[in-house]
């Protein structure tokens, strides 16, 4: 999907940016805009910190309507030593940010305080991929997601 505001930005291709090491001061209604543009200009990979997980849940909204590649990272909801999984809808998000942020193209990743600090999963980060129509031993779709970290279960 496209980003419908990204024409918006065609205006910082040219713009004089500040010094790299400078604050910048910017209303929180225009931060994704802000942000977006110096991703076009910079034209690199960014990681985006902000204070909480509703704050990067925003952000990452605001910032899909100017860029095309922006992950969300978002915390883990259980502690460590608690007994409970995650969210799946987490841990898919925080797989596919670690996916895009190993990809060659430049991407904005959004997250939290807390998600910045939480370990990353060791596991691959290529997502198994199956084609419609295509035919697959299923010892080796076993195999494969095995590999992923899946455990197999009735």
């Amino acid at each position: 999907m496209t980003a419908p505001l990204r024409p918006l930005l065609a205006a910082w291709r040219n713009a004089s940016l500040p010094d790299p090491g400078a604050t910048w001061a910017v209303a929180p209604g225009t931060r994704a805009f802000a942000l977006a543009g110096l991703f076009e200009r910079v034209g690199e990979t960014m990681l985006i910190v902000v204070p909480g997980e509703n704050d990067a849940i925003e952000l990452s909204d605001d910032l899909a309507l100017f860029v095309d590649r922006v992950s969300l990272c978002p915390a883990w909801e259980t502690l460590p030593f608690e007994h409970v999984s995650p969210n799946t809808q987490t841990m898919a998000q925080r797989a596919r940010a670690r996916h895009d942020l190993a990809g060659p193209e430049p991407v904005l990743i959004v997250a939290s305080v807390r998600s910045a600090v939480q370990r990353v999963s060791s596991s691959p980060v290529e997502p198994f991929r199956a084609k419609a129509g295509s035919e697959i031993s299923f010892d080796d779709v076993a195999s494969t997601l095995a590999d992923l970290g899946y455990v197999r279960s009735d």
